[in-house]
């Protein structure tokens, strides 16, 4: 058997980031609560380590007063997202891409759980890691999450994960921990690459939170890089890919497998959703920079 060239054996990219997993940093991007089984002292329900599964309304119902849905616009768009309250005197931690858009001359505006809405100011973001912390005017019944430690945090783990996927507040989900230590690369600021150091990775987000959103299943699009095959061909982000060459679109994995099955020149048929209409686009692949 001969080796194929070095031409079809380099790396293809699909610039979208589709939601296929979920990432915690720090144990605390994205809302996402991790050792639920652990001692009382890491603010999730107190547990033996021999439990099968997280206790999830306990830890809901102590969780999601500190978890909040965040909304950002500015000049280039709108982001939506989670952020967790993580001190009394009004500092919110979430991820840059969900502010970014309002860096500039923007707004941004808090969500709590008892649907309160109050503005809010960035106060410091950093894209790189993709963190960002904001402030709001303190009040009485503002509840600072606890955070726990992911040093004793074993794969196999039972996990409770709360946020707002797809912009539908105080989502909770379960799952377990599937593998720690991920390096991740996410869209950052300017068509750059943020990336996410140390991640813990769990369960997808579920297809009930499309389903309560309105939207068909498949792989929702984070960001398109400008100029990019993706962007080339009329994607945009928060469009909703249903179908690859004619396949349903479940899983990000198919989009891993066009890198050793197409070569870049190559194209590909996408049916994706956007604002409740169906379309069909043709992506011509590129090589990996």
């Amino acid at each position: 058997m001969t080796e194929a060239s070095p031409a079809r054996r380099s790396r293809r990219w699909l610039p979208w980031a589709a939601a296929g997993t979920a990432l915690v940093v720090g144990g605390v991007i994205g809302g996402v609560i991790v050792a639920a089984t652990q001692s009382p002292a890491s603010g999730a329900a107190s547990a033996s380590s021999a439990v099968s599964a997280c206790a999830v309304t306990p830890v809901a119902n102590q969780v999601l007063p500190s978890v909040v849905t965040i909304a950002a616009t500015g000049a280039s768009g709108s982001g939506t997202g989670s952020g967790e309250v993580i001190r009394s005197d009004g500092y919110i931690l979430t991820n840059n891409h969900v502010i970014s858009v309002a860096a500039n001359g923007g707004s941004v505006e808090v969500l709590f759980s008892d649907g309160e809405t109050v503005p809010a100011t960035i106060t410091g973001r950093d894209p790189q890691t993709d963190l960002a912390v904001l402030k709001i005017q303190p009040t009485e019944h503002l509840k600072v999450i606890t955070l726990g430690s992911s040093s004793s945090v074993v794969v196999g783990e039972p996990v409770v994960a709360i946020g707002a996927p797809l912009g539908l507040s105080g989502t909770v989900t379960s799952g377990i921990i599937s593998a720690l230590d991920r390096t991740v690369q996410v869209p950052g600021d300017n068509d750059s690459l943020a990336l996410l150091v140390s991640a813990l990775q769990t369960v997808p987000i579920p297809p009930q939170a499309a389903a309560q959103a309105g939207l068909p299943e498949g792989l929702y699009v984070r960001a398109v890089s400008t100029d990019g095959p993706a962007a080339s061909a009329g994607l945009r982000a928060d469009d909703v890919i249903t179908s690859i060459d004619g396949t349903p679109a479940t899983s990000n994995i198919q989009l891993q497998e066009l890198s050793l099955t197409k070569k870049p020149g190559d194209t590909v048929t996408l049916e994706y959703s956007r604002g409740g209409h169906s379309a069909t686009a043709t992506v011509t692949l590129g090589a990996q920079p």
